[in-house]
Protein backbone atom coordinates (compact mmCIF):
# COMPACT_ATOMS: atom_id res chain seq x y z
CA UNK A 1 0.00 0.00 0.00
CA UNK A 2 2.91 2.57 0.71
CA UNK A 3 3.87 2.56 -3.06
CA UNK A 4 0.37 3.10 -4.35
CA UNK A 5 0.47 5.96 -6.35
CA UNK A 6 -0.45 9.25 -3.64
CA UNK A 7 -2.67 11.14 -6.73
CA UNK A 8 -4.48 14.39 -5.26
CA UNK A 9 -7.75 14.27 -3.37
CA UNK A 10 -9.74 15.17 -6.32
CA UNK A 11 -7.51 13.33 -8.90
CA UNK A 12 -8.65 10.11 -6.73
CA UNK A 13 -12.30 11.11 -6.97
CA UNK A 14 -12.13 9.52 -10.45
CA UNK A 15 -11.29 5.95 -9.05
CA UNK A 16 -14.79 5.82 -8.28
CA UNK A 17 -15.91 5.03 -11.67
CA UNK A 18 -13.65 2.15 -12.32
CA UNK A 19 -15.64 -1.35 -13.03
CA UNK A 20 -15.68 -3.21 -9.36
CA UNK A 21 -15.79 0.17 -7.69
CA UNK A 22 -18.39 1.68 -9.21
CA UNK A 23 -20.77 -1.06 -8.48
CA UNK A 24 -20.14 -0.85 -4.77
CA UNK A 25 -22.12 2.00 -4.31
CA UNK A 26 -25.10 0.34 -5.13
CA UNK A 27 -24.20 -2.77 -3.81
CA UNK A 28 -23.60 -0.99 -0.01
CA UNK A 29 -27.00 0.56 -0.65
CA UNK A 30 -28.68 -2.80 -1.08
CA UNK A 31 -26.56 -4.01 2.13
CA UNK A 32 -27.14 -0.63 4.46
CA UNK A 33 -31.29 -0.88 4.08
CA UNK A 34 -32.02 -3.58 6.23
CA UNK A 35 -29.60 -2.79 8.90
CA UNK A 36 -31.46 -0.12 11.17
CA UNK A 37 -34.47 -1.84 10.27
CA UNK A 38 -33.75 -4.59 12.11
CA UNK A 39 -31.73 -2.51 15.12
CA UNK A 40 -31.32 1.22 15.22
CA UNK A 41 -34.64 2.04 13.67
CA UNK A 42 -36.24 -0.77 15.37
CA UNK A 43 -35.10 0.63 18.51
CA UNK A 44 -36.77 3.84 18.01
CA UNK A 45 -40.16 1.79 17.29
CA UNK A 46 -39.63 -0.17 20.07
CA UNK A 47 -39.60 2.37 22.79
CA UNK A 48 -42.37 4.76 21.01
CA UNK A 49 -44.57 1.25 21.79
CA UNK A 50 -43.76 1.28 25.26
CA UNK A 51 -41.09 -1.09 25.74
CA UNK A 52 -38.59 -0.90 28.44
CA UNK A 53 -35.27 0.13 27.62
CA UNK A 54 -33.42 -2.67 28.89
CA UNK A 55 -35.33 -5.26 27.09
CA UNK A 56 -34.92 -2.48 23.81
CA UNK A 57 -31.16 -3.00 24.49
CA UNK A 58 -31.41 -6.83 24.59
CA UNK A 59 -33.13 -6.64 20.83
CA UNK A 60 -29.90 -5.43 19.67
CA UNK A 61 -29.28 -9.12 20.28
CA UNK A 62 -30.63 -9.61 17.21
CA UNK A 63 -27.21 -7.95 15.56
CA UNK A 64 -25.83 -11.34 16.57
CA UNK A 65 -26.76 -12.79 12.83
CA UNK A 66 -24.10 -10.25 11.85
CA UNK A 67 -21.93 -11.49 14.09
CA UNK A 68 -22.27 -15.25 13.61
CA UNK A 69 -21.58 -15.06 9.80
CA UNK A 70 -18.93 -16.99 9.99
CA UNK A 71 -20.52 -19.70 10.95
CA UNK A 72 -22.47 -20.33 7.47
CA UNK A 73 -19.77 -18.61 4.87
CA UNK A 74 -17.95 -21.56 4.23
CA UNK A 75 -21.17 -22.49 2.13
CA UNK A 76 -21.44 -19.14 0.61
CA UNK A 77 -17.73 -19.30 -0.09
CA UNK A 78 -18.02 -22.82 -1.98
CA UNK A 79 -21.17 -23.80 -3.91
CA UNK A 80 -23.20 -22.51 -6.09
CA UNK A 81 -27.18 -21.76 -5.54
CA UNK A 82 -29.18 -24.06 -7.39
CA UNK A 83 -30.97 -22.20 -10.29
CA UNK A 84 -30.13 -19.20 -8.60
CA UNK A 85 -26.99 -20.03 -8.77
CA UNK A 86 -27.05 -20.00 -12.72
CA UNK A 87 -26.22 -16.16 -12.96
CA UNK A 88 -23.22 -16.80 -11.02
CA UNK A 89 -21.80 -17.76 -7.08
CA UNK A 90 -21.62 -15.02 -5.75
CA UNK A 91 -24.69 -13.07 -7.72
CA UNK A 92 -26.80 -15.82 -7.06
CA UNK A 93 -26.21 -15.52 -3.49
CA UNK A 94 -26.86 -11.81 -3.43
CA UNK A 95 -30.26 -12.41 -5.05
CA UNK A 96 -31.31 -15.28 -2.51
CA UNK A 97 -30.44 -12.93 0.50
CA UNK A 98 -31.83 -9.64 -1.12
CA UNK A 99 -35.49 -11.88 -2.07
CA UNK A 100 -35.42 -13.18 1.85
CA UNK A 101 -34.49 -9.37 3.20
CA UNK A 102 -37.77 -7.93 1.60
CA UNK A 103 -39.93 -10.95 2.45
CA UNK A 104 -38.54 -10.47 5.95
CA UNK A 105 -39.31 -6.44 5.69
CA UNK A 106 -42.65 -7.31 4.58
CA UNK A 107 -43.65 -9.13 7.24
CA UNK A 108 -42.05 -7.27 10.04
CA UNK A 109 -44.75 -4.26 8.50
CA UNK A 110 -47.53 -5.74 9.54
CA UNK A 111 -46.10 -7.18 13.27
CA UNK A 112 -47.09 -4.98 16.22
CA UNK A 113 -44.11 -4.97 18.76
CA UNK A 114 -46.38 -3.65 21.64
CA UNK A 115 -49.00 -6.62 21.09
CA UNK A 116 -46.12 -8.98 20.34
CA UNK A 117 -42.62 -8.23 21.58
CA UNK A 118 -41.14 -12.20 20.35
CA UNK A 119 -42.72 -12.50 17.13
CA UNK A 120 -40.91 -9.00 16.26
CA UNK A 121 -37.79 -10.45 17.84
CA UNK A 122 -38.47 -13.49 15.72
CA UNK A 123 -38.79 -11.90 12.55
CA UNK A 124 -35.95 -9.13 12.88
CA UNK A 125 -33.49 -12.37 13.54
CA UNK A 126 -34.70 -13.84 9.92
CA UNK A 127 -34.67 -10.86 8.32
CA UNK A 128 -30.95 -10.23 10.14
CA UNK A 129 -29.91 -13.70 8.59
CA UNK A 130 -30.67 -13.08 5.03
CA UNK A 131 -28.95 -9.39 5.45
CA UNK A 132 -25.73 -10.77 6.97
CA UNK A 133 -26.08 -13.35 4.40
CA UNK A 134 -25.77 -10.48 1.23
CA UNK A 135 -22.93 -8.91 3.15
CA UNK A 136 -20.85 -12.48 3.33
CA UNK A 137 -21.61 -12.08 -0.96
CA UNK A 138 -20.75 -8.58 -1.64
CA UNK A 139 -17.93 -8.46 0.61
CA UNK A 140 -16.63 -11.14 -1.73
CA UNK A 141 -17.62 -10.03 -4.64
CA UNK A 142 -16.00 -6.11 -3.58
CA UNK A 143 -12.47 -8.14 -2.58
CA UNK A 144 -12.40 -10.33 -5.75
CA UNK A 145 -13.18 -7.50 -7.91
CA UNK A 146 -10.31 -5.27 -7.52
CA UNK A 147 -7.13 -5.18 -7.22
CA UNK A 148 -5.42 -4.38 -3.35
CA UNK A 149 -4.35 -0.96 -4.61
CA UNK A 150 -7.97 -0.09 -4.86
CA UNK A 151 -9.94 -1.88 -1.65
CA UNK A 152 -9.46 1.80 0.13
CA UNK A 153 -11.49 3.22 -2.79
CA UNK A 154 -13.81 -0.10 -3.16
CA UNK A 155 -14.52 0.37 0.80
CA UNK A 156 -14.94 4.02 0.50
CA UNK A 157 -17.35 3.36 -2.32
CA UNK A 158 -19.04 0.53 -0.22
CA UNK A 159 -19.74 2.98 2.81
CA UNK A 160 -20.79 5.81 0.90
CA UNK A 161 -23.52 4.07 -0.28
CA UNK A 162 -24.01 2.07 3.02
CA UNK A 163 -24.37 5.52 4.48
CA UNK A 164 -26.87 6.51 1.79
CA UNK A 165 -28.75 3.53 2.75
CA UNK A 166 -29.24 4.70 6.44
CA UNK A 167 -30.75 8.02 5.39
CA UNK A 168 -33.10 6.20 3.95
CA UNK A 169 -33.74 3.83 6.17
CA UNK A 170 -33.08 5.83 9.14
CA UNK A 171 -34.76 9.28 8.29
CA UNK A 172 -36.71 8.05 5.90
CA UNK A 173 -38.34 5.50 7.60
CA UNK A 174 -38.45 7.84 10.71
CA UNK A 175 -40.46 10.37 8.70
CA UNK A 176 -42.42 7.98 7.18
CA UNK A 177 -43.10 6.27 10.24
CA UNK A 178 -44.30 9.64 12.18
CA UNK A 179 -46.29 11.17 9.04
CA UNK A 180 -47.91 8.13 8.23
CA UNK A 181 -46.85 4.98 10.42
CA UNK A 182 -44.38 2.12 10.87
CA UNK A 183 -46.03 -0.05 8.09
CA UNK A 184 -45.33 2.53 5.45
CA UNK A 185 -41.96 2.92 6.79
CA UNK A 186 -40.84 -0.54 6.00
CA UNK A 187 -42.81 -0.89 2.76
CA UNK A 188 -40.87 2.24 1.60
CA UNK A 189 -37.30 0.60 2.41
CA UNK A 190 -38.87 -2.82 0.89
CA UNK A 191 -39.38 -1.03 -2.31
CA UNK A 192 -36.34 0.51 -2.46
CA UNK A 193 -34.26 -2.71 -1.99
CA UNK A 194 -35.25 -3.77 -5.63
CA UNK A 195 -32.11 -1.69 -6.47
CA UNK A 196 -29.74 -4.31 -5.02
CA UNK A 197 -31.40 -6.86 -6.78
CA UNK A 198 -31.80 -4.81 -10.29
CA UNK A 199 -28.02 -4.60 -9.44
CA UNK A 200 -27.27 -8.17 -8.92
CA UNK A 201 -28.86 -8.89 -11.97
CA UNK A 202 -26.77 -6.24 -14.09
CA UNK A 203 -23.22 -6.81 -12.36
CA UNK A 204 -21.15 -9.32 -14.10
CA UNK A 205 -19.08 -12.29 -11.78
CA UNK A 206 -15.83 -12.02 -10.88
CA UNK A 207 -13.35 -14.24 -11.41
CA UNK A 208 -11.96 -16.58 -8.58
CA UNK A 209 -9.23 -18.56 -7.52
CA UNK A 210 -10.73 -21.05 -4.99
CA UNK A 211 -9.18 -23.52 -3.09
CA UNK A 212 -10.81 -26.83 -3.34
CA UNK A 213 -10.48 -30.35 -1.63
CA UNK A 214 -9.36 -31.65 -4.68
CA UNK A 215 -7.11 -28.65 -5.77
CA UNK A 216 -4.86 -29.02 -2.39
CA UNK A 217 -2.43 -30.95 -1.01
CA UNK A 218 -4.27 -34.71 0.15
CA UNK A 219 -1.74 -35.17 2.58
CA UNK A 220 -1.63 -31.27 3.63
CA UNK A 221 -5.49 -31.79 4.14
CA UNK A 222 -5.29 -35.06 5.94
CA UNK A 223 -2.76 -33.49 8.73
CA UNK A 224 -4.92 -31.04 9.44
CA UNK A 225 -7.89 -33.14 10.23
CA UNK A 226 -6.13 -35.51 12.17
CA UNK A 227 -5.21 -32.00 14.72
CA UNK A 228 -8.94 -31.47 14.99
CA UNK A 229 -10.27 -32.69 18.44
CA UNK A 230 -13.67 -33.60 19.53
CA UNK A 231 -12.85 -33.22 23.24
CA UNK A 232 -12.39 -29.14 22.72
CA UNK A 233 -15.87 -28.85 20.43
CA UNK A 234 -17.71 -31.07 23.64
CA UNK A 235 -15.87 -28.68 25.84
CA UNK A 236 -17.15 -25.62 23.87
CA UNK A 237 -20.44 -26.78 23.78
CA UNK A 238 -21.16 -27.27 27.29
CA UNK A 239 -19.73 -24.00 27.86
CA UNK A 240 -21.84 -22.53 25.52
CA UNK A 241 -25.00 -24.12 27.40
CA UNK A 242 -23.47 -22.95 30.93
CA UNK A 243 -23.05 -19.45 29.87
CA UNK A 244 -26.89 -19.86 28.12
CA UNK A 245 -28.36 -20.63 31.36
CA UNK A 246 -26.38 -17.95 33.23
CA UNK A 247 -27.95 -15.25 31.05
CA UNK A 248 -31.04 -16.54 30.56
CA UNK A 249 -32.01 -16.81 34.36
CA UNK A 250 -32.01 -13.65 35.59
CA UNK A 251 -34.01 -12.72 32.54
CA UNK A 252 -36.50 -15.16 32.62
CA UNK A 253 -36.69 -14.31 36.56
CA UNK A 254 -38.02 -10.97 35.53
CA UNK A 255 -40.46 -11.55 32.85
CA UNK A 256 -38.51 -10.40 30.12
CA UNK A 257 -38.38 -11.92 26.54
CA UNK A 258 -35.44 -14.65 25.97
CA UNK A 259 -36.39 -15.47 22.17
CA UNK A 260 -33.37 -13.67 20.84
CA UNK A 261 -30.80 -14.92 23.37
CA UNK A 262 -32.45 -18.46 22.94
CA UNK A 263 -32.32 -18.22 19.00
CA UNK A 264 -28.71 -17.29 19.11
CA UNK A 265 -27.61 -19.46 21.44
CA UNK A 266 -29.36 -22.68 19.95
CA UNK A 267 -27.59 -21.50 16.32
CA UNK A 268 -24.67 -21.63 18.59
CA UNK A 269 -25.18 -24.72 20.17
CA UNK A 270 -26.20 -26.55 16.71
CA UNK A 271 -23.26 -25.54 14.83
CA UNK A 272 -21.08 -27.05 17.91
CA UNK A 273 -22.71 -30.34 17.75
CA UNK A 274 -22.75 -30.28 13.68
CA UNK A 275 -19.15 -30.17 13.70
CA UNK A 276 -18.87 -32.97 16.50
CA UNK A 277 -20.24 -34.90 14.51
CA UNK A 278 -18.35 -34.52 11.60
CA UNK A 279 -15.07 -34.48 12.79
CA UNK A 280 -16.16 -37.96 15.36
CA UNK A 281 -18.37 -39.62 13.01
CA UNK A 282 -15.77 -42.15 10.27
CA UNK A 283 -19.18 -42.14 7.46
CA UNK A 284 -18.37 -38.72 7.36
CA UNK A 285 -14.55 -38.26 6.86
CA UNK A 286 -15.43 -36.64 2.96
CA UNK A 287 -17.47 -34.05 5.07
CA UNK A 288 -14.36 -33.61 7.43
CA UNK A 289 -12.32 -32.78 4.68
CA UNK A 290 -14.56 -30.24 3.35
CA UNK A 291 -14.57 -28.08 6.64
CA UNK A 292 -10.93 -28.46 6.93
CA UNK A 293 -10.95 -26.74 2.99
CA UNK A 294 -13.93 -24.45 4.27
CA UNK A 295 -13.70 -23.67 7.09
CA UNK A 296 -9.76 -24.69 8.83
CA UNK A 297 -7.16 -24.01 6.17
CA UNK A 298 -8.58 -20.17 6.04
CA UNK A 299 -7.69 -19.56 9.27
CA UNK A 300 -4.46 -21.69 9.03
CA UNK A 301 -3.22 -19.45 5.80
CA UNK A 302 -3.95 -16.57 7.75
CA UNK A 303 -1.38 -17.58 10.45
CA UNK A 304 1.07 -18.67 7.52
CA UNK A 305 1.19 -15.50 5.64
CA UNK A 306 1.49 -13.14 8.98
CA UNK A 307 3.47 -15.68 11.13
CA UNK A 308 1.48 -15.70 15.36
CA UNK A 309 3.69 -12.54 16.27
CA UNK A 310 1.52 -10.36 13.59
CA UNK A 311 -1.34 -12.31 13.62
CA UNK A 312 -2.15 -12.32 17.67
CA UNK A 313 -2.27 -8.51 17.47
CA UNK A 314 -3.97 -7.85 14.40
CA UNK A 315 -6.54 -10.30 15.18
CA UNK A 316 -6.90 -8.55 18.61
CA UNK A 317 -7.16 -4.95 16.52
CA UNK A 318 -10.05 -6.44 14.93
CA UNK A 319 -11.77 -7.87 18.31
CA UNK A 320 -11.24 -4.28 20.07
CA UNK A 321 -11.39 -1.63 17.15
CA UNK A 322 -15.13 -0.99 16.77
CA UNK A 323 -16.25 -1.65 20.67
CA UNK A 324 -16.63 1.86 21.40
CA UNK A 325 -18.82 3.00 18.42
CA UNK A 326 -21.26 -0.02 18.12
CA UNK A 327 -21.52 0.25 22.11
CA UNK A 328 -22.47 3.82 21.55
CA UNK A 329 -24.37 3.29 18.01
CA UNK A 330 -27.05 1.09 19.09
CA UNK A 331 -27.97 3.44 22.20
CA UNK A 332 -28.16 6.57 20.00
CA UNK A 333 -31.88 6.70 18.93
CA UNK A 334 -33.05 6.43 22.44
CA UNK A 335 -30.70 8.78 24.04
CA UNK A 336 -32.06 10.95 21.37
CA UNK A 337 -35.18 10.91 22.56
CA UNK A 338 -34.63 10.42 26.11
CA UNK A 339 -33.30 13.83 25.58
CA UNK A 340 -36.36 15.24 24.41
CA UNK A 341 -35.97 15.74 20.86
CA UNK A 342 -38.52 14.34 18.73
CA UNK A 343 -38.38 11.72 15.91
CA UNK A 344 -38.32 14.95 13.15
CA UNK A 345 -35.65 16.16 14.20
CA UNK A 346 -33.79 13.04 15.02
CA UNK A 347 -34.08 12.32 11.36
CA UNK A 348 -33.44 15.94 10.27
CA UNK A 349 -30.28 16.10 12.13
CA UNK A 350 -28.74 12.27 12.63
CA UNK A 351 -30.44 10.32 9.66
CA UNK A 352 -29.75 13.14 7.25
CA UNK A 353 -26.95 15.92 8.13
CA UNK A 354 -25.24 13.28 10.17
CA UNK A 355 -25.22 10.39 7.52
CA UNK A 356 -24.01 12.95 4.84
CA UNK A 357 -21.01 13.74 7.39
CA UNK A 358 -20.08 10.37 7.50
CA UNK A 359 -20.00 10.36 3.28
CA UNK A 360 -17.65 12.61 3.50
CA UNK A 361 -15.80 10.88 6.14
CA UNK A 362 -15.78 7.93 3.89
CA UNK A 363 -14.66 9.52 1.04
CA UNK A 364 -11.78 11.17 2.74
CA UNK A 365 -10.57 7.94 4.42
CA UNK A 366 -10.04 6.15 1.17
CA UNK A 367 -8.09 8.95 0.18
CA UNK A 368 -6.37 8.84 3.19
CA UNK A 369 -5.63 5.06 3.07
CA UNK A 370 -3.66 5.77 0.09
CA UNK A 371 -2.14 8.65 1.22
CA UNK A 372 -0.89 7.66 4.70
CA UNK A 373 -1.80 3.71 5.07
CA UNK A 374 -3.94 1.88 7.03
CA UNK A 375 -2.82 1.88 10.45
CA UNK A 376 -2.62 5.57 10.49
CA UNK A 377 -5.58 6.16 9.09
CA UNK A 378 -7.55 4.04 11.62
CA UNK A 379 -5.72 5.40 14.52
CA UNK A 380 -7.23 8.99 13.47
CA UNK A 381 -10.76 7.52 13.05
CA UNK A 382 -11.10 5.75 16.31
CA UNK A 383 -9.33 8.70 18.37
CA UNK A 384 -11.89 10.95 16.77
CA UNK A 385 -14.47 8.64 17.61
CA UNK A 386 -13.50 8.72 21.55
CA UNK A 387 -13.57 12.43 21.29
CA UNK A 388 -17.46 12.28 19.86
CA UNK A 389 -18.18 9.99 22.87
CA UNK A 390 -17.10 13.10 25.32
CA UNK A 391 -18.95 15.58 23.33
CA UNK A 392 -22.09 13.43 23.70
CA UNK A 393 -21.39 13.12 27.75
CA UNK A 394 -20.97 16.65 27.82
CA UNK A 395 -24.54 16.67 25.92
CA UNK A 396 -25.71 14.61 28.48
CA UNK A 397 -25.36 16.73 31.66
CA UNK A 398 -27.34 19.54 29.87
CA UNK A 399 -30.55 17.59 29.88
CA UNK A 400 -33.51 19.22 31.78
CA UNK A 401 -37.28 19.64 31.68
CA UNK A 402 -36.75 20.70 27.97
CA UNK A 403 -34.18 19.32 25.01
CA UNK A 404 -30.78 21.30 24.64
CA UNK A 405 -30.54 23.59 21.86
CA UNK A 406 -30.83 21.58 18.63
CA UNK A 407 -27.22 22.51 17.95
CA UNK A 408 -25.41 21.04 20.23
CA UNK A 409 -26.89 17.33 19.08
CA UNK A 410 -25.85 18.59 15.67
CA UNK A 411 -22.17 19.72 17.14
CA UNK A 412 -22.13 15.99 18.70
CA UNK A 413 -23.65 14.56 15.56
CA UNK A 414 -20.85 16.45 13.22
CA UNK A 415 -18.05 14.61 14.85
CA UNK A 416 -19.37 11.31 15.38
CA UNK A 417 -20.48 11.00 11.98
CA UNK A 418 -17.28 11.65 10.26
CA UNK A 419 -15.07 9.74 12.64
CA UNK A 420 -17.23 7.04 11.86
CA UNK A 421 -17.01 7.84 8.47
CA UNK A 422 -12.94 7.53 8.44
CA UNK A 423 -13.10 4.67 10.90
CA UNK A 424 -15.27 2.73 9.55
CA UNK A 425 -13.74 3.10 6.01
CA UNK A 426 -10.02 2.52 6.95
CA UNK A 427 -11.27 -0.58 8.82
CA UNK A 428 -13.08 -2.30 5.74
CA UNK A 429 -10.23 -1.88 3.54
CA UNK A 430 -7.44 -2.91 6.68
CA UNK A 431 -9.59 -6.28 6.83
CA UNK A 432 -9.94 -6.51 3.12
CA UNK A 433 -6.03 -6.56 2.75
CA UNK A 434 -5.64 -9.28 4.98
CA UNK A 435 -7.98 -11.47 2.95
CA UNK A 436 -7.00 -14.18 0.74
CA UNK A 437 -8.32 -14.56 -2.76
CA UNK A 438 -8.43 -18.18 -2.72
CA UNK A 439 -10.99 -17.92 0.78
CA UNK A 440 -12.35 -14.20 0.36
CA UNK A 441 -15.79 -14.77 1.91
CA UNK A 442 -14.92 -17.15 4.69
CA UNK A 443 -11.87 -15.07 5.81
CA UNK A 444 -13.85 -12.01 5.80
CA UNK A 445 -16.47 -13.37 7.84
CA UNK A 446 -14.27 -14.63 10.56
CA UNK A 447 -12.93 -10.93 10.77
CA UNK A 448 -16.41 -9.95 10.63
CA UNK A 449 -17.27 -11.84 13.47
CA UNK A 450 -14.11 -11.09 15.63
CA UNK A 451 -15.09 -7.64 15.76
CA UNK A 452 -18.96 -7.89 15.97
CA UNK A 453 -19.83 -10.85 18.16
CA UNK A 454 -17.76 -8.94 21.06
CA UNK A 455 -19.15 -5.49 20.41
CA UNK A 456 -22.48 -6.45 19.96
CA UNK A 457 -22.56 -9.08 23.26
CA UNK A 458 -21.05 -5.63 24.89
CA UNK A 459 -23.38 -2.83 23.62
CA UNK A 460 -26.38 -5.11 23.94
CA UNK A 461 -26.27 -4.41 27.82
CA UNK A 462 -26.29 -0.78 26.96
CA UNK A 463 -29.59 -0.22 28.46
CA UNK A 464 -28.35 -2.15 32.33
CA UNK A 465 -25.19 0.15 32.18
CA UNK A 466 -27.26 3.38 31.86
CA UNK A 467 -29.64 2.72 34.11
CA UNK A 468 -27.33 1.75 36.70
CA UNK A 469 -24.76 5.72 36.12
CA UNK A 470 -26.46 7.28 33.85
CA UNK A 471 -25.78 8.85 30.19
CA UNK A 472 -23.11 11.52 31.30
CA UNK A 473 -20.99 8.33 32.93
CA UNK A 474 -21.95 5.83 29.80
CA UNK A 475 -20.28 7.74 27.37
CA UNK A 476 -17.16 8.40 29.28
CA UNK A 477 -17.42 4.52 29.55
CA UNK A 478 -17.73 4.03 25.33
CA UNK A 479 -14.70 6.69 24.83
CA UNK A 480 -12.42 4.68 27.19
CA UNK A 481 -12.87 1.09 26.02
CA UNK A 482 -11.25 2.21 22.65
CA UNK A 483 -7.69 2.24 24.59
CA UNK A 484 -6.87 -1.44 23.70
CA UNK A 485 -7.50 -0.62 19.90
CA UNK A 486 -5.21 2.59 20.28
CA UNK A 487 -2.53 0.80 21.93
CA UNK A 488 -2.62 -2.00 19.47
CA UNK A 489 -2.17 0.30 16.72
CA UNK A 490 0.31 2.03 18.32
CA UNK A 491 2.41 -1.58 18.79
CA UNK A 492 1.65 -2.33 14.86
CA UNK A 493 2.86 1.10 13.55
CA UNK A 494 6.04 0.36 15.82
CA UNK A 495 6.61 -3.28 13.98
CA UNK A 496 6.36 -1.89 10.74
CA UNK A 497 8.76 0.88 11.38
CA UNK A 498 11.05 -1.60 12.80
CA UNK A 499 10.23 -4.22 10.00
CA UNK A 500 11.28 -1.36 7.42
CA UNK A 501 14.47 -0.78 9.34
CA UNK A 502 15.73 -4.11 9.04
CA UNK A 503 14.72 -4.94 5.41
CA UNK A 504 17.89 -5.22 3.18
CA UNK A 505 18.82 -2.03 1.20
CA UNK A 506 19.03 -2.40 -2.45
CA UNK A 507 22.00 -0.11 -4.00
CA UNK A 508 20.86 3.22 -5.74
CA UNK A 509 20.21 2.10 -9.37
CA UNK A 510 19.64 -1.20 -9.78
Amino acid sequence: MTDAPKAGFFASLRDYWRPGVREMLFLGFASGLPFPMVLTTLSARLRLSGIDRTTIGLFSLVGLAYSLKFVWSPVVDRYRLPVLGAIGQRRGWMLFSQLGVLAGLVMLAFADPGSNAERVALLATFTAFFSATQDIAVDAYRIESVDISLQGTSSAAYQVGYQIALICSGAGALVMASHAGWAEAYFLIAVLLLIGVFTTLRITEPPRRAASADSLDRALVQATAERLRPMALLVAFLATALLWLLLRGPLAAKGDSTLSLDCTFGAIAFFELALLAVISVPSLTKARDRLVVSVVLPVRDIVLRYGWRLTIPMLLLIVTYRLNYMTMGVAANTFYLDMGYTLDQVAAVSKVYGVALTLTGAVFAGWFVRRIGFMQSMLLGVLLLSAANLFYGHLATLAGATAPSVWWLAGAISLDNVANGIAGTAFIAYMSSLTSKEYTATQYALFGTLWSLPAKSLASQWGRIVDAIGYPAFFVYTAVIALPAVLIILWLMRSEVLARRTEPTTPEGT
